[in-house]
């Protein structure tokens, strides 16, 4: 903990996930919390003093000299510098609960000669703040946590699986947002690597035909590309999983467990949860969704991208039934079944409808946005629903794995077979 918060180690060591963890824990009778909160006060104020020491002695050149090296750029400096300026030792206190600021904090504070006294107090009960609320929101996480456990029952394991699914998508999301700049920086590093030269060089003719294809300028070279790529990727994994599912191959027998464990593992309450998920790929709500984006759609005269909605949505839900017809595989079953579902199991229905309608409003929120970040998270939030239905369907019985994998590989087939037809037929026109 000292040495989160010395200057530089904050970007690197997660304090505020290491506090609620000891929060959690202390909740879980391993620590008393007022322990827990006087250890972390001090470990504290003892590495905001060495950084404040460190910025005395080694001064702001000393930091801007070796800025790359910790991630640091000049502006971020500045902003600190000037927030300390203007606040004084109000921007001390508040800096605890900002994670770049407690990083530097001190060692600003320290290169700017602020009075150690002054630095100490405010410090001081900015740490305790700091600690006490961290502690807090971890111990009454705990509490909440033990609430769930009981409520749910069997299921806490599914749950917690759930919501570690959910944290890592948004974790995701945000690490790459903060870290922009960064990657691309990394990239443009990393293509001028001497290896990498070499390596062009060497193979000089097979890239500059990947660039000709790989070309977003080039007539039809990145679109259909990709567009092939992921349609020949996805109907092959299909063909993949169908085989298992006629053969009745090793994945078939993965789907008996996977369903009796998850059976087993059923609860009421998350039963209600995963039905209200598996909702939004229900027929209504796809219909709705669908029917108000094509309105949209129609009343801007976006028509490429009318048709493309029709071609995968409607479409794709067509193929599902035949595909359904085609394999006649039967749902699982069990003599204590909470739910009855009727039709043939191969592929979900669901899952391809989540499959083909969010990768849509995903390609669409990309075509739209010049926004990388939200580019992502528009695909991130795509993927994280689609995981999700398909997850309620394997839950509450109605679907085997091997199914809603089949559903998933299909509807990203299909989607990209649209997609690329669409997109072709378009830039025909244009030419």
């Amino acid at each position: 903990m000292a040495l989160e918060c010395q200057a530089l180690f904050g970007f690197f060591i997660p304090g505020e996930s290491l506090v609620l963890a000891g929060g959690f824990f202390a909740e879980q009778g391993l620590i008393d919390p007022w322990t827990l909160i006087i250890v972390i006060f001090g470990a504290a104020v003892l590495g905001d003093s060495i950084g404040y020491e460190l910025g005395q002695h080694l001064g702001r050149g000393w930091l801007l000299k070796y800025e790359g090296r910790f991630g640091l750029r000049r502006e971020r400096l500045d902003r600190v510098d000037d927030f300390l300026v203007r606040h004084g030792g109000k921007a001390v206190f508040g800096s605890h609960f900002m994670h770049l600021l407690r990083a530097l904090m001190p060692f600003v504070a320290g290169a700017r000669r602020m009075p150690y006294l002054k630095f100490f107090f405010f410090n001081a009960m900015g740490c305790f703040a700091w600690a006490t609320v961290f502690v807090s929101v971890g111990y009454f996480a705990g509490e909440s946590w033990r609430m769930v456990a009981q409520l749910s029952g069997k299921a806490s394991e599914i749950v917690g699986g759930i919501l570690l699914f959910v944290l890592c998508l948004g974790w995701l999301w945000r690490w790459l947002r903060r870290h922009e700049a960064e990657l691309r920086r990394w990239w443009q590093r990393a293509e001028e690597d001497p290896w990498l030269v070499a390596l062009h060089r060497r193979y000089a003719p097979v890239r500059e035909f990947l660039c000709e294809r790989l070309s977003p300028h080039g007539y039809l070279g990145l679109h259909l590309t990709i567009g092939v790529f992921l349609m020949v990727s996805a109907a092959w994994l299909f063909g993949g999983i169908a085989q298992d599912v006629v053969a009745g191959d090793p994945l078939t027998v993965i789907d008996k467990h996977v369903a009796s464990w998850f059976h087993h593992h059923r609860t009421a309450g998350m039963t209600t949860a995963m039905q209200m998920v598996s909702a939004l790929a229900s027929t209504p709500w796809v219909t709705g969704v669908a029917t108000v984006a094509a309105l949209f759609l129609l009343w801007k005269r976006c028509w490429h991208r009318l048709w493309a909605l029709v071609l995968i949505v409607p479409g794709g839900m067509a193929l599902n039934i035949l595909l359904k017809i085609a394999f006649h595989r039967h749902r699982p079953s069990f003599r204590d079944s909470f739910l009855i579902f009727h039709g043939y199991s191969f592929p979900s229905g669901h899952t391809m409808a989540a499959t083909l309608l969010y990768g849509l409003l995903a390609a669409f929120t990309v075509i739209a946005l010049e926004n990388w970040r939200w580019r992502l998270g528009a695909v991130l939030a795509a993927f994280g629903i689609v995981l999700l239905v398909g997850f309620s369907r394997v839950y509450l019985g109605a679907h085997y794995l091997s199914d809603v994998l089949g559903a998933a590989a299909a509807g990203l087939a299909w989607l990209a077979l649209s997609l690329t037809a669409v997109d072709t037929w378009r830039r025909c026109e244009r030419r």
